[in-house]
This record gives C-alpha cells, structure tokens and sequence, in this order.
C-alpha cells in the first residue's frame, strides 16, 4: 500500500508514467526501451496493492524509471508533491 495521503500523488504518477510510454511509442522510441521502462512501471501498482506500507518503494521505483529516461521527472515530481490539484 501507499501511505493514504500520499495515494493520490501515486496514482497521478502511475498515469504520468503510462502516458508518457505511451508517448515513446508514438515518437517510435526502440521497443526495448519502452519494454524496460514498462517492466519498471509494472512494480507501480504492485506496491500500491501491497498489505503493508510500500511507499518507499514506490517511490524508489519512479527514481529508477526517471534514471532511464528523464522524460519521466514529471511523474517522480507528481508523487513528490504534499498536495496534488484536482485532476
């Protein structure tokens, strides 16, 4: 799980992560590339689904993805914000 206060932040970074894979696709971005951003991503929801407190991790793992591209920033920011705006 995702602290409670934070889960909002982690969702708007799950989504940012998406759309800009989504993104690399279109600008025909080498597939491997997209494919090891993607098996980062995939660790996004697990943590957030975990029975215990996973946030570190999650946030670990934005880290890691934004090391690989740093188009990515953005979604590493959008979970470091204390208050998100509405979507």
């Amino acid at each position: 799980m995702i602290d409670p206060k934070r889960i909002d932040q982690a969702y708007q970074a799950l989504h940012r992560v998406l759309v800009e894979a989504r993104l690399m696709a279109l600008d025909d971005e080498p597939t491997a590339k997209i494919a090891e951003i993607l098996d980062w991503a995939e660790l996004l929801p697990r943590h957030m689904a975990a029975a215990d407190d996973k946030t570190a991790e999650f946030q670990d793992t934005l880290e890691a993805i934004v090391e690989k591209d740093s188009r990515f920033s953005h979604a590493l920011r959008a979970f470091a914000r204390t208050q998100t705006a509405r979507w």
